[in-house]
């Protein structure tokens, strides 16, 4: 093994008599010790393949209940009609461009923006809480095979603490009877008032002679109206059960972990510590399984403002409903966001100690490491990035997408 004496040259210039070292005992190219340094995280355990199975979810099944609501009501003759212009309103509006005016005789479920948005971010709801408790549950393990936690306390801190959090959000049969009931009623009641005072019939109805207008026509002819389509409203009502109830334990998970994170806020970065992982062993440093759990938060927050949209339109004719769902909404958004936030600077925090640990580790007169873990750290201390992600660049571009979303609802909460 080869050390460097104390004060003998820089940091790079110790780092350059193990490369050569290392590369006559091993008589290969200096390159390929470089090549293995950026070799992709494919080969880590939480790679690609279990992402792209969660990427599934979270697009097909949403996808495939509008489908379905849309299939459902081909069958009954409401899917689509020509003249509303629903769709390009919608759009316009995203867009600050000016609307058309509609011609709408019915409503049918192309032409309803609002349900097609519900439909698609109730379940949403449902696949981003069942795949946040499996990230949550498998955690531990997860930083154990990319190398973050090598260390028993470590292990142990998070094991107990990830099987406190289960068990303060796990609900009996019981409770979750009670909020499924609940949740139905809530539905139920926001379908009633849809179907009396919905603002998406003022925005479609077309005006009359003497000032009068068809939408009591268009109310009538709903796609979801009970009336004349009882299955259908059965249908909106169960998604949107599922949607809330699903709401309510993403929240209570939420307020549990933001509990978590206010508990321990004084801890410094040293008081879990966290091992160093080269990049070609996990490409964002081991926290991989960490991103992969803010990001599903992120994804449940912008849905959330999706649907919350969505009611808002449909409650804009009553103030003072209207009052209550820019509460519960702002209340949502802000504590997901604040959560978040605060995750992923304490994060980045422990991270920066990890640097400071490794760059004490290469200065000191016995490091503990093999010349090759040497040239390995000390070429990834030259490229060390003070985010802890695979690509920044790429991080940004994911996100755009919802801070989008977000800007739209603080728009329509705001205009």
């Amino acid at each position: 093994m080869v050390r460097a004496k104390p004060g003998e040259g820089s940091l790079l210039e110790r780092a350059f008599t193990p490369v050569v070292t290392v590369v006559r005992k091993a008589r290969q190219p200096a390159g390929r010790l470089v090549t293995a340094v950026r070799k992709p995280a494919i080969l880590s355990p939480t790679g690609p393949v279990s992402v792209r199975r969660e990427v599934l979810c979270l697009v097909l099944i949403p996808s495939a209940t509008v489908g379905l609501v849309c299939l459902l009501a081909w069958s009954s003759g409401v899917a689509y009609h020509p003249g509303c212009h629903s769709t390009a309103n919608f759009l316009a509006s995203l867009f600050y461009q000016p609307t058309i005016g509609s011609t709408c005789q019915s409503v049918p479920f192309l032409s309803d923006v609002p349900a097609i948005m519900l439909s698609f971010c109730c379940p949403f709801a449902l696949v981003t809480y069942k795949l946040l408790r499996r990230r949550l549950a498998a955690l531990q393990g997860a930083l154990v095979r990319t190398g973050l936690l090598r260390e028993q306390g470590s292990q142990d801190t998070i094991s107990a603490g990830i099987l406190r959090l289960e068990r303060s959000i796990d609900l009996t049969p019981s409770r979750r009877l009670a909020l499924s009931a609940v949740s139905a009623a809530m539905v139920t009641w926001l379908y009633w008032r849809n179907l009396k005072a919905g603002h998406l019939f003022n925005t479609l109805e077309t005006p009359g002679p003497n000032g009068t207008t068809n939408a009591a026509q268009l109310r009538d002819s709903w796609w979801a109206n009970y009336h004349h389509h009882f299955f259908l409203a059965v249908v909106c009502i169960l998604i949107g059960s599922v949607g809330v109830y699903y709401a309510w334990r993403a929240g209570w998970l939420y307020v549990r972990l933001g509990a978590v994170l206010y508990a321990t806020r004084k801890s410094s970065a040293d008081g879990l510590p966290v091992s160093y992982v080269p990049r070609w062993r996990d490409r964002s440093y081991g926290w991989s399984p960490v991103t992969g759990v803010l990001m599903l938060i992120y994804l449940s927050t912008v849905s959330l403002a999706i649907a919350m949209v969505a009611i808002f339109d449909i409650l804009r004719n009553e103030s003072w409903t209207l009052v209550i769902a820019v509460i519960f909404a702002l209340i949502g958004v802000l504590s997901n966001t604040v959560m978040i936030l605060t995750s992923f600077f304490r994060m980045v925090g422990m991270h920066e100690s990890v640097e400071k640990r490794l760059r004490a580790t290469l200065v000191a007169r016995d490091s503990g490491l093999t010349s090759e873990e040497y040239v390995i750290a000390a070429s990834e201390l030259t490229v060390w990035r003070s985010i802890p992600v695979a690509s920044f660049s790429g991080s940004i571009i994911k996100i755009l997408p919802g801070l989008y979303a977000l800007f739209q609802f603080s728009r329509a909460f705001l205009k």
